[in-house]
């Protein structure tokens, strides 16, 4: 799969909202978005996933453009949104379902991965239920569940884990491991220096500015199956996550305590 790149990015409604971006989100690994609340994370995520056009600068994937004139994400991208978009009275199965049965999967087969879903995310006993039902960190379990089933090669999420405690966020974070080593650009937007500690890469907005781009090492190749005597073959080194500044994550009024 491909990376998605920003070039030259910004965004302006009144203000710059985002200025001077240029980026590469890389296949095959789980990228952190962090920085303060209004630094321009969900503005990133929507220019990158297609749903706004940038005033300036380019967002394309596989050699075609993001934006598509329309506010609709490409069909190779998903998003887990922070408002979570599920519809109210809808189940929590019939939500997930109706993301594969836009897809063209047909009704009985979407519903069957849909419950396959939810169990990923421990809530396959909430499926009868109708969100409006549901509290906020099982709604955000069932955004997850409708975001992954799909396979998507851009996976883009919104605070993922806000309403999460610590078992569940760790359940989340293993699901999304799971999408970025099938091949997915995986980008988390997060206020959670846990969450950046999970992933590989780690891009801190600042003020709609890139003020830091961590790249982790590319993970090693295997180790060749046949040894001499003279070289042992070695462990495998586990794969690099990124370092955190957990200074980032202050709030404008709080110099001394994280967001």
């Amino acid at each position: 799969m491909s990376a998605l790149r920003l070039a030259g990015v910004s965004h302006v409604v009144g203000r710059p909202l985002l200025e001077g971006i240029d980026l590469e989100l890389r296949a095959g690994r789980m990228t952190a978005l962090s920085g303060p609340s209004g630094s321009g994370k969900t503005t990133l995520l929507s220019i990158a996933g297609g749903l706004l056009e940038p005033t300036t600068g380019t967002a394309t994937y596989a050699g075609g453009p993001m934006w598509l004139g329309t506010g609709d994400p490409r069909p190779e991208v998903a998003f887990v949104l922070q408002v979570y978009g599920l519809v109210p009275i809808l189940s929590a199965r019939e939500n997930v379902s109706v993301a594969l049965r836009a897809r063209g999967v047909e009704p009985t087969e979407a519903d069957e991965r849909a419950e396959a879903a939810l169990a990923r995310f421990s809530i396959a006993d909430l499926g009868d239920r109708q969100v409006e039902e549901l509290s906020g960190g099982q709604m955000q379990r069932v955004a997850l569940a409708r975001g992954l089933c799909v396979g998507a090669e851009v996976l883009l999420a919104d605070e993922p884990t806000s309403e999460l405690d610590e078992g569940n966020r760790g359940l989340v974070l293993v699901e999304l491991r799971r999408e970025a080593e099938r091949g997915a650009v995986v980008v988390v937007a997060t206020h959670d220096p846990a969450v950046v500690e999970a992933c590989d890469d780690h891009v801190a907005l600042d003020e709609g500015r890139l003020a830091r781009v961590d790249l982790g090492d590319p993970r090693r190749p295997e180790q060749p199956a046949e040894q001499t005597a003279a070289q042992p073959a070695e462990e495998p080194a586990a794969p690099r996550t990124a370092d955190v500044d957990h200074a980032l994550f202050r709030r404008p009024d709080d110099p001394t305590g994280p967001a």
